[in-house]
């Protein structure tokens, strides 16, 4: 979470932390019996002026450990609080494969506990539970760990995109996969293992770690196209109406590619080293064309970060541009004023004069003759203007 400050109204931003990060102070915890650090990213979220601090999840809720366990004739699920219910078979066969999932990551007993039973590194026990980590892959002596960011479009609740982390723990046979909380954007997975549909059941782990970050990878596609619906609403708005708040909107938006493009961009290189990894051998040859197709959905989805990078570049000098158009246009109108009001200064000014030899001043009509030739005069000069297109 965050403390935000701002005016008296309610603006909004388009990230927002809910909760701090993993300071010095938040470090010394880690490992102790107590919830851990966590926070989450809002984009579109309302940010109030009161500053106060929002959870997105209940830190006390309990953690959940999903267990699918699979080969290619059987398959068993189980749904567990502690850690020490997971059942355990030493004559477990080659062929079967054990999915971990745990919605939450904020018990650190749990991911402890997880760590003695499948030799998880105390390095890589601190990157899941610190939830602001860079995306990375780390390849160790027998496993694969990558960190990565969840994002995903909160529909059914508040229709906000929500970035949260999700860490990938790979060995042989095993794949656990940590998320900070509970939610359904894998059940198109779950359910394939479930009715042993397509490859996952006949293939080894890695391709389950290939299908799941292909959800991922799905999910930036989805957000992006909310994104550039969003694009195209602030091209449509500036041809109407010039206001201060779409140069805000602009500003946010881009800010949000940014954003985007930190945490996205990475993938490449880490679906280039997957391909290429080859000293834990747990990557099978067979799932290196699912990579290449996965490679170029991330591809894809840099190159729509940095189409909608320079639309919305094009879009602030656009707006630069109309305000200074209409900055001219004042400018010129109090020109012609000005201009036309400069003859009529000088002639009333001549006659304003206290000299007694003045023989116009004698005159019956001279004050209506006067005002005629001062109107006749803007008459020709607006006429004049109108003709040029001055105006």
């Amino acid at each position: 979470m965050a403390k935000v400050f701002s005016g008296s109204r309610t603006k909004f931003m388009p990230f927002r932390r809910t909760k701090p990060g993993i300071g010095a102070e938040n470090r010394t915890a880690i490992g102790k019996n107590q919830p851990g650090s966590r926070r989450s990213t809002i984009i579109g979220a309302p940010v109030h002026s009161s500053g106060t601090l929002v959870h997105i999840t209940d830190p006390s809720s309990p953690v959940q450990l999903n267990v699918f366990t699979y080969d290619g004739d059987t398959f068993t699920e189980g749904k567990y609080k502690k850690v020490d219910d997971i059942p355990v078979s030493s004559t477990a066969p080659s062929t079967q494969m054990t999915w971990i999932d745990v919605d939450g990551v904020h018990y650190s007993d749990v991911i402890s506990q997880l760590a003695d039973r499948y030799d998880i590194h105390s390095l890589v026990q601190t990157d899941i539970k610190t939830t602001e980590q860079r995306t990375k892959l780390d390849v160790l002596d027998d496993s694969l760990f990558l960190v990565c960011k969840l994002i995903f479009r909160d529909v059914a609740n508040t229709g906000h995109t929500i970035i949260e982390q999700m860490t990938f723990y790979l060995k042989e046979n095993i794949l656990i996969t940590f998320q900070e909380t509970p939610k359904d954007l894998f059940d198109s997975i779950k359910n394939r293992i479930r009715q042993g549909k397509g490859r996952i059941r006949k293939s080894k782990v890695d391709y389950l770690f290939y299908s799941l970050v292909d959800v991922v990878v799905d999910h930036y596609m989805d957000v992006l196209d909310t994104m550039g619906s969003k694009v195209e609403a602030i091209d449509n708005q500036l041809m109407k109406t010039l206001k201060r708040d779409t140069l805000e909107s602009i500003y946010d938006m881009k800010r949000d590619m940014l954003y985007l493009r930190s945490i996205i961009s990475p993938l490449k290189e880490i679906i280039i080293k997957l391909q290429k990894e080859e000293e834990t051998m747990i990557m099978q040859e067979s799932t290196n064309i699912y990579l290449k197709d996965l490679f170029d959905h991330v591809v894809q989805v840099n190159d729509s970060i940095d189409t909608y990078r320079e639309m919305l570049a094009s879009f602030i000098d656009f707006y630069m541009m109309l305000n200074s158009n209409a900055m001219n246009e004042v400018v010129k109108t109090l020109t012609i004023i000005s201009t036309i009001f400069i003859p009529l200064t000088f002639i009333s000014g001549i006659y304003g004069m206290n000299f007694e030899n003045m023989p116009e001043l004698k005159y019956e009509y001279g004050y209506y003759i006067v005002l005629s030739v001062m109107a006749t005069l803007a008459i020709l000069m607006l006429g004049c203007f109108k003709h040029k297109h001055w105006f």
